[in-house]
């Protein structure tokens, strides 16, 4: 099984957001029907709001709607702590082993 990977900008807020959504959707459409593991690699965010929550959201519901789940990796500390605290640390990630926080 193959991983495709996405690496975000370092901009996850509302300021942003249209742009991280555009390169989003380009690369749902872009993913293989052949079991390709979708991964989100979070390392380089640098600012995290409600709108990236938003967008990772977004992203697994179009992700579940295919079949697919979503992999979270590279979780900086802030992004993960705002995770946890919403409750959806282990919602967004399929396996929370996969998960990793910086």
């Amino acid at each position: 099984m193959s991983t495709a990977a996405l690496q975000l900008d370092a901009d996850l807020a509302i300021t942003g957001a249209a742009a991280t959504r555009t390169r989003l959707l380009a690369w749902l459409q872009s993913l293989p029907a052949d079991g390709t593991v979708p991964t989100l690699d979070l390392s380089a965010v640098e600012v995290f709001d409600s709108a990236g929550v938003q967008l990772l959201l977004a992203t697994r519901h179009s992700l579940a709607a295919r079949g697919l789940g979503l992999n979270l990796t590279g979780l900086p500390a802030h992004v993960h702590g705002s995770l946890q605290t919403l409750g959806l640390a282990t919602l967004l990630a399929d396996d929370p082993a996969h998960a990793t926080a910086a």
